[in-house]
């Protein structure tokens, strides 16, 4: 078995992100494919430490997304320029370092975990080498505008040696990609491949779950709206349990204002990160995913590999998954909607139905997740890819 050397590019070491999920879930079957990695991280916190108990050539630099920093506050305006200037500095700094250490390490390809992060595509022009950027985000339209434009971007894309890994069909198309043999739309893996039986398709607890990130983009305040109208009209309601760490401290206060001032604080519980969220996915009646935009929305694959119910908003990646999932399976795998109004109508009537009413639909869902977003199937796809970038 031939040696493939890849160097990965990560943008965070926050070890319950969907980027570093989506990382972690193949990066060991490609080791036992042959590839030996090297690992880049911005500091030494949370996931370093499991990479460097694995043996992982590691190296360590304070960088930060080549995007402008935001604007949401009134300090945020008056501290862009530093912050600004700071960002091109570190991360100048970084991609001259990445370069002297990969240098001598007869790298075949690197890989830039996500869209985001520019050091390694820097990086593999002074060293000649092949730059895969992984496109997991929409980018601009979650306020993440790339440095100086998205016109360099695309620049980067067409570049010589230069290919993109896209996590759905909609991603690729929207950074015109598609069609392109330098791209490709390979789905994140969730989890490893497993046997209907050995989940439970009944056991179920009264309560909603929602599992994201605390910023708008989210939309977490969405569905607070949506819950409140829910609450507004029923006796019997079930409480939202909200896991996820703050990405965004105004937009926290604000959803805690709002819970505060429409009494909702002893119907939504705010959690934080959640370290054993399969299991809260394992005994949820349903998991919303209200998000304005979703690359590809790796909660709701993960919440139907572990029998949970869904109820998502048709955008996106969550439109590509539920069109994947009717298609592979005939029916609905999860419940959509589009508007606030249709996400209260739905909770409605998740509460008004017994939990096993919705068995036929959770095991589709399943079978549809088991099949096109195990691990194994995006591990497979993104070694042939470094295979035909190597032979091209």
């Amino acid at each position: 078995m031939n040696k493939i050397r890849i160097a990965y590019i990560l943008s965070s070491t926050t070890p319950n992100g969907g980027a570093t999920k989506a990382f972690r879930s193949f990066l060991r079957l490609l080791m036992m494919r042959g590839i030996e990695p090297l690992i880049v991280l911005p500091d030494k916190k949370d996931i370093y430490e499991d990479f460097n108990a694995m043996g992982i050539p590691l190296f360590v630099s304070t960088y930060r997304a080549a995007t402008f920093p935001y604007l949401r506050t009134t300090k945020d305006y008056v501290m862009f320029l530093p912050r600004l200037m700071a960002r091109l500095f570190v991360n100048h700094r970084a991609s001259h370092r990445l370069t002297g250490w990969l240098r001598n390490k007869q790298v075949d390809i690197i890989h830039t975990n996500v869209s985001v992060t520019d050091i390694g595509f820097k990086a593999s022009r002074r060293l000649d080498i092949p730059h895969v950027y992984h496109i997991r985000e929409y980018a601009d339209l979650i306020d993440m505008h790339y440095i100086p434009s998205k016109k360099r971007f695309y620049r980067q894309l067409e570049a010589k040696d230069s290919y993109s890994i896209c996590i759905t069909r909609d991603i690729q198309n929207y950074y015109h990609q598609a069609g392109k043999p330098t791209s490709r739309v390979i789905y994140d893996g969730v989890m490893p491949r497993r046997k209907l039986e050995l989940l439970s398709f009944t056991e179920r607890e009264p309560f909603f779950l929602y599992a994201g990130r605390l910023e708008l983009t989210k939309g977490l305040d969405i569905l607070l709206e949506a819950y409140l109208k829910y609450k507004e009209t029923r006796e019997k309601t079930l409480p939202l349990y909200v896991a996820g760490g703050i990405s965004s401290k105004p937009f926290y206060n604000q959803i805690h204002q709002y819970v505060s001032d429409n009494d909702l604080t002893e119907h939504v519980h705010f959690m934080g990160e959640v370290s054993d969220l399969e299991s809260y996915m394992q005994r949820a009646g349903a998991l919303i995913i209200p998000s304005r935009h979703e690359g590809f929305g790796l909660c709701m694959p993960e919440a139907m590999f572990n029998g949970c119910l869904c109820i998502g908003n048709d955008v996106g990646g969550i439109h590509e998954q539920l069109e994947n999932g009717l298609q592979t399976e005939g029916k609905e795998i999860a419940l959509r909607y589009n508007t606030t109004e249709e996400l209260t109508r739905l909770i409605t009537e998740v509460t008004d139905r017994h939990f096993t009413f919705y068995d036929a639909m959770r095991q589709r869902a399943f079978h549809a997740v088991n099949t096109l977003y195990s691990a194994e199937a995006n591990a497979e796809n993104i070694y042939q890819f470094y295979q035909d970038i190597l032979q091209s």
